[in-house]
């Protein structure tokens, strides 16, 4: 079909000029044409079929580097992922502890209610939240956002375990706060800071 198209194409173009030269060619003449546009034709045709094939095999390129593509994409989160966790404090169980009472310290969330995020966050091992024991090291997720209590200051807070569990990097929390701290040696109750985490 394709060829019979393109030598109706060829025609087509060819026509006025042959009607033109009609007187002018002989029969001889014009066959020797045919024959050559046949041949300009047929190189076109294997020219188009060779072009094909490197199409074909770059798109069959294209389509595994996509599939390698995700797959990195894939492996990056889940390295982002484990990243996130290598961050996370560390806390460990002594007797009497429970989930809301560890959650309350001060150094890990200020907030019994936030008991959940340790138990979501260390479900492999917490098959019940009222049963933990002692020696169990929890991870504790730490905190986008933290609000100022009484007796807090910016290397206090850094060293808390659901922020950095370090209070050397309390500048941190300062540049990414400084539209609401003027001196890092005066923060006051209820400011809220973000937390920035990379």
């Amino acid at each position: 079909m394709k060829k019979i198209i393109s030598i109706c194409f060829i025609l087509f173009l060819l026509g006025p000029t042959l009607i033109f030269a009609e007187d002018k060619l002989t029969e001889e003449q014009a066959q020797e044409e045919l024959l050559a546009l046949q041949a300009q034709l047929e190189e076109a045709e294997a020219k188009i079929a060779e072009l094909e094939a490197e199409v074909g095999a770059l798109r069959l390129e294209v389509a595994e580097l996509e599939a390698s593509r995700d797959e990195l994409i894939s492996k990056l989160n889940e390295l982002k992922e484990a990243w996130k966790i290598c961050q996370y404090g560390r806390y460990k169980v002594i007797e009497d502890d429970w989930l809301s009472k560890i959650a309350s310290m001060r150094k890990v969330y200020h907030e019994g209610s936030k008991w959940p995020m340790i138990y979501e966050a260390n479900k492999d091992k917490i098959k019940n939240p009222n049963l933990i024991y002692p020696g169990w090291v929890l991870l504790i997720p730490y905190l986008d956002n933290y609000s100022v209590i009484p007796g807090d200051c910016l290397w206090l807070i850094a060293s808390y375990l659901s922020i950095y569990s370090d209070a050397k990097k309390w500048p941190e929390v300062y540049e990414a706060n400084k539209d609401k701290i003027k001196d890092p040696d005066l923060i006051y109750p209820k400011q809220e800071f973000v937390i920035p985490h990379d």
